[in-house]
């Protein structure tokens, strides 16, 4: 197969807000109330774009696809994954906004989420091209599937399959997206059915299949090797290779929104380096995906570790070695 990228991530592309609270400078006397200004800080945002920048940090040969609007938002994105390494040439200028996501945290770190989406839900059928879908990985989540931009995410995987490259799907299921849990459901279980590699969390597979979350993977991706992150309670691998585990990397934690879309570019990045693809000799190495998964912890604790999705996954000297296997002797 030839291949123009290591890793294309495709779909969600977009900025995330965080607001802080300052005090502005009122101008009046002293001793009267100072009124409250609100300040946002601009981070990178979207699941496609957050494994992105982290691969691109890497070494990986990736690129990011899908939509920005044709506005100052989506040039400054366009120029933030290009500062990360990341081929922007297959970005989409649509005649909507770039979208936005305003992050709240409470004081674990957990998100909550309030979407303006706009170019990163509009990207349409006639938008994408063969020549996108030329990569050895191609990274979907299941929110690539919402009705307005389905049939351009199955025009996408059907030329990955015709290349020969391999689909990974990230759950990422997030209910509050879809107008109908059924059709979240049904989206995903259509996506997981074309997949080699899955990643899915607690959280992802209880909104798809409640306690039945393994039997759902096991009827609707019987092929696919599984990732599977639980939280304080470590990953696992699940595949041809057998079962692999590795445990959770303790950190203080500020913001846990990036830490899923870190851990999985940690996974990719070692299957790259490794030349792994499905059936082949690599893909069955159980050390490999051991390896895998701890590279993915160790990327997901920098990432929580620090406020914005990608913020704290800038200096990854101390990852690239762990990339490959340890020389013998």
């Amino acid at each position: 197969m030839s291949t123009a990228f290591d890793v294309a991530c495709f779909g969600e592309l977009l900025w995330d807000f965080y607001e802080a609270e300052s005090k502005a400078d009122s101008g009046g006397k002293a001793g009267d109330k100072e009124p409250i200004a609100r300040q946002f800080r601009r981070e990178l945002g979207g699941a496609s774009a957050n494994v992105a920048a982290t691969l691109g940090r890497l070494g990986v040969k990736v690129a990011a696809i899908g939509g920005v609007g044709g506005d100052k938002l989506g040039a400054a994105l366009d120029a933030a994954l290009a500062a990360a390494g990341v081929e922007t040439g297959h970005l989409v200028r649509l005649g909507a906004p770039t979208g936005i996501t305003f992050v709240s945290l409470n004081a674990a770190g957990d998100a909550s989420f309030l979407p303006y989406r706009g170019a990163d839900v509009r990207l349409g059928e006639d938008d994408v091209t063969a020549a996108m879908a030329k990569a050895r990985f191609a990274l979907v989540s299941s929110t690539s599937m919402l009705a307005s931009t389905r049939a351009a995410t199955e025009k996408f995987l059907a030329a990955v399959e015709k290349a020969k490259g391999a689909i990974v799907v990230d759950l990422n299921a997030r209910a509050h997206l879809w107008d109908d849990a059924d059709e979240m459901r049904s989206a995903a279980k259509a996506l997981v059915a074309r997949a080699a590699l899955v990643k899915g969390s607690e959280r992802d597979l209880n909104a798809l299949a409640g306690k039945r979350g393994m039997s759902w993977l096991d009827e609707n991706a019987k092929h696919a090797t599984w990732v599977l992150t639980r939280g304080e309670n470590g990953a696992a691998a699940v595949g041809a290779h057998g079962q692999a585990t590795a445990p959770t990397k303790r950190v203080r934690c500020l913001d846990r929104s990036g830490g899923g879309d870190a851990f999985i570019a940690g996974v990719l990045a070692v299957l790259v380096k490794a030349g792994a693809k499905p059936g082949a000799a690599e893909w069955k190495d159980a050390k490999l995906w051991t390896r895998a998964l701890e590279v993915g912890h160790l990327l997901g604790a920098k990432a929580v570790a620090a406020l914005g999705a990608t913020a704290g996954l800038v200096a990854l000297d101390d990852v690239k070695p762990r990339l490959s296997a340890p020389k013998k002797g």
